[in-house]
C-alpha cells in the first residue's frame, strides 16, 4: 500500500499576511521608539548593528549550497562584524558620528581579503572571480550600505538623529506597507513580473501614499526635530525616499531569484528573513544621509 498522502497546506490569505507583517513592524518600531524616548543612542546603534549583522548573515548563507565558497563566505561576514564593532567604538563612547574614512578603510580591507581565499586553493576560472565578487559586494551591500543609518544618528548638522533615524524608516516601511496593501487589493497590472511577480504599479501608487502620509505625519507631529528638513525639502525627499525603496526591494528580489529562493529566512513572522526586511533600508539610508548632507 502506498503511504496516506498529507493534505497540501493551503496559503495563508493577504490579509492574514498582511496583518502579522504589520504586528512585526510595529513591535519593531516600538523598540525603536523606546530607545529615541529615553535617548539610549547605545541601543539605538545596537539595534542597528544587529539588524546588519542578521542581514550579512543572510546574504553570505545564499551560497551555502556552494562548499567552495565557504571561505569567501566567512571572510566577507568576518568583514561585516568588525565593521559595526569598529562603528560602535567610533561612535557610542562619545555619540559623534563616524569618522569619514571607516567606510574607505573597509572597502580597501574588503576588496584586498576576498582574494585570500583564492591564495589557498586551487583556481576554478569564473567561479572564482564570482566568488570574489560575491564577497566584495555583501559587505557593500550589507554593511557600508546599512552604516549610513548610524550616521543619520549622529549628524552633527540635525536637530535630532535620533528623529531623523525614526523618520527614513518610517517613510521605507510605509512605502513598504502602502506598495503591499495597495498591490494586495487594488493590483491588477504587473509591473516587473520577470523579477518579482506580484509588484504592480496600483501596488507602485500606494508606495507613494504610504512614503507622503509617514513623511507628512513625522512633519506635523515633530517639525522641529527634523531639521535641517523644511516642509519643502521633506516633500521632495518621500518620492526620492520611495523610489530607493522600491528599487531596493527588487534588488532583493533578483537575488532570491537568481538563488531560486522565496525569502531569505523565516525569523520574523509574516516578513520572512532580516534580509526581506532591510532590503529596502539598505537602498534609502544612503540616499537619505547625502541628502540631509546637501541641504545641511
Amino acid at each position: 500500500m502506498s503511504a496516506p498522502q498529507s493534505a497540501p497546506q493551503t496559503a495563508p490569505s493577504k490579509g492574514k499576511v498582511f496583518i502579522i507583517r504589520l504586528g512585526s513592524t510595529i513591535a519593531l518600531w516600538t523598540l525603536i521608539t523606546i530607545g529615541l524616548l529615553m535617548g539610549l543612542d547605545w541601543l539605538l546603534v545596537l539595534m542597528i548593528a544587529l539588524a546588519g549583522i542578521g542581514t550579512s548573515a543572510e546574504y553570505f548563507r545564499l551560497e551555502a549550497r556552494d562548499p567552495r565558497a565557504k571561505p569567501y563566505r566567512w571572510v566577507g561576514f568576518g568583514l561585516c562584524l568588525a565593521f559595526w564593532v569598529v562603528l560602535g567604538w567610533q561612535t557610542i563612547p562619545q555619540g559623534i558620528e563616524p569618522p569619514w574614512w571607516l567606510e574607505a578603510a573597509f572597502l580597501a580591507a574588503t576588496l584586498q581579503a576576498a582574494f585570500l581565499p583564492a591564495l589557498a586553493h586551487t583556481l576554478e576560472g569564473r567561479e572564482t572571480l564570482l566568488r570574489i565578487y560575491f564577497t566584495i559586494f555583501g559587505v557593500i551591500y550589507t554593511a557600508l550600505m546599512m552604516g549610513f543609518l548610524a550616521r543619520i544618528l549622529f549628524m552633527e548638522q540635525a536637530a535630532s538623529g535620533s528623529h531623523l533615524l525614526l523618520m527614513i524608516i518610517m517613510v521605507t516601511k510605509f512605502s513598504d506597507m502602502g506598495a503591499y496593501a495597495f498591490g494586495s487589493l487594488f493590483g491588477k497590472h504587473k509591473m516587473i513580473p520577470h523579477i518579482s511577480p506580484a509588484k504592480t504599479w496600483e501596488g507602485l501608487s500606494g508606495a507613494f501614499a504610504g512614503a507622503f502620509l509617514a513623511m507628512c505625519s513625522m512633519m506635523l507631529i515633530v517639525p522641529d526635530k527634523l531639521a535641517p528638513l523644511t516642509w519643502t525639502t521633506a516633500l521632495l525627499l518621500a518620492p526620492i525616499l520611495c523610489i530607493a525603496a522600491v528599487i531596493g526591494d527588487l534588488a532583493e528580489s533578483v537575488l532570491k531569484r537568481c538563488h531560486s529562493i522565496k525569502d531569505s529566512g523565516h525569523k520574523l513572522p509574516g516578513i520572512g528573513g532580516i534580509l526581506d526586511l532591510t532590503d529596502s533600508l539598505l537602498f534609502t539610508a544612503p540616499v537619505c544621509y547625502f541628502f540631509l548632507r546637501i541641504i545641511a
